[in-house]
């Protein structure tokens, strides 16, 4: 058997689609710390169906897939592939190559295949037993797994042994069927258990078959009873339905003179409801007249209604209307008496107002005559003040001339 290839994607720091093909001999994967050859290693342990996050150096399983970078989005599930070649003999298949895929989302479902048909991961197992090939089998030696293995205890160097002997399968087998076996036993117990209250219920079960048995024979009496019984009342119906045939008959001729007489009183009938169809015409004309003179007549009351209303606010308004000019007459000759006493005031007013008028007249000239005595008294003064002027003016004017003299004197 021979490891030909591994396919990763979106496992881990592989983005994109990444083939890694073993030829014949010796394959180096080299690099500097952090390149991602662990990863190779991971995947490998993984698609054989590592379930231990914490083996594959993550908190929980989704951590397996790529989860992106500054100038990638994270991809949303992980695949890898291991393609095997010439392995018909020593997997004991009819197939010459194998391919071996598993599959995560990012919810933790997870896919397993086998030759892209979907499998068990029980399957993958049992598959590579013995071939040295697993997730935790010698063939796959990480860093640090050579010294543990040498400082290990010898039970577990031992399965180390086992599994390069080709016996861990068949050990597998065996605890298998000594599981099972173990299964089997504890489902004969339970069986016992079951025999022995099936044979606790016999008893029950045998009275209950009895009365089951009588029931039947009195139900095989029943249906014999039911039978006799179902013939004599065929009998019976037989003689009534004689009896009914005769009376139909005559019941027929009955009917049939029965529907003459109907169809005379049906044609009797339409001539009396044409009769009364005419009659239910002239009664609607009727109707229809009476309803049109009794909307007359309540229009008319209506209009009775309100010309006497109308009557009544009339008689009342006249009544007012009497009352205030009553009341007008009586201030008429109120006012008729106050403008004949206002006439007399006016005439004696009008005499006073011509008196008045001849004084002021007599006054005005006098004013007249007092105003002009007062202009030419107001005119002398001017004159006399316009002289005062003068000689004052002089009279400073000679002040000035001796100062400006005893100025230069001195």
């Amino acid at each position: 058997m021979h490891l030909q290839s591994l396919e990763l994607f979106g496992f881990k720091s592989f983005a994109d689609k990444t083939i890694f093909n073993f030829h014949e001999g010796v394959t180096a994967i080299v690099g500097p710390n952090g390149c991602g050859k662990s990863n190779v290693c991971d995947a490998v342990r993984w698609v054989l169906g590592e379930q231990s996050a914490k083996s594959l150096r993550g908190g929980e399983m989704a951590d397996v897939i790529f989860n992106g970078a500054e100038s990638r989005k994270p991809l949303g599930f992980a695949e890898v592939s291991l393609n095997f070649s010439e392995c018909s003999e020593e997997l004991g298949l009819d197939w010459h190559e194998v391919r071996v895929t598993r599959r995560i989302y990012r919810d933790g479902n997870s896919e397993y295949f086998l030759n892209k048909t979907g499998c068990r991961l029980k399957d993958i197992h049992s598959l590579f037993a013995d071939t040295g090939v697993g997730r935790a089998a010698y063939s796959i030696m990480e860093q640090g797994k050579i010294d543990l293995i040498l400082s290990s205890r010898p039970e577990d160097r031992r399965s180390v042994f086992e599994e390069a002997a080709g016996i861990t399968k068949y050990k597998t087998q065996k605890k298998e069927a000594l599981r099972k076996l173990e299964a089997t036993e504890a489902n004969l117990l339970r069986i016992g258990d079951i025999i022995k209250e099936v044979k606790r219920q016999i008893g029950s079960l045998q009275r209950q078959a009895g009365k089951a048995r009588r029931y039947q024979a009195l139900h095989a009496d029943l249906q014999v009873l039911d039978t006799h019984f179902s013939h004599r009342r065929l009998q019976t119906l037989e003689r009534e339905l004689d009896e009914c045939t005769g009376e139909i008959a005559r019941v027929s001729q009955v009917e049939q003179a029965t529907r003459s007489d109907i169809t005379e009183g049906e044609a009797k009938l339409a001539a009396a409801r044409r009769e009364l169809d005419a009659a239910d015409e002239k009664i609607a004309a009727g109707r229809t007249k009476l309803q049109q003179l009794e909307s007359e007549i309540a229009s008319h009351r209506h209009r009775i209604e309100f010309n006497e209303k109308h009557g009544a606010e009339l008689r009342q308004w006249i009544e007012r209307s009497q009352r205030e000019i009553e009341s007008a007459e009586t201030k008429l000759r109120e006012q008729n008496a106050e403008i004949e006493s206002a006439n007399v005031l006016l005439e004696e007013t009008t005499r006073l107002l011509e008196q008045k008028n001849q004084e002021l007249k007599h006054l005005t000239e006098h004013a007249s005559k007092r105003r002009e005595v007062f202009r030419a008294s107001d005119q002398k003064l001017r004159d006399v003040q316009m002289n005062l002027s003068k000689d004052e003016l002089r009279a400073r004017q000679n002040r000035v001339r001796w100062r400006r003299s005893q100025a230069i004197t001195c």
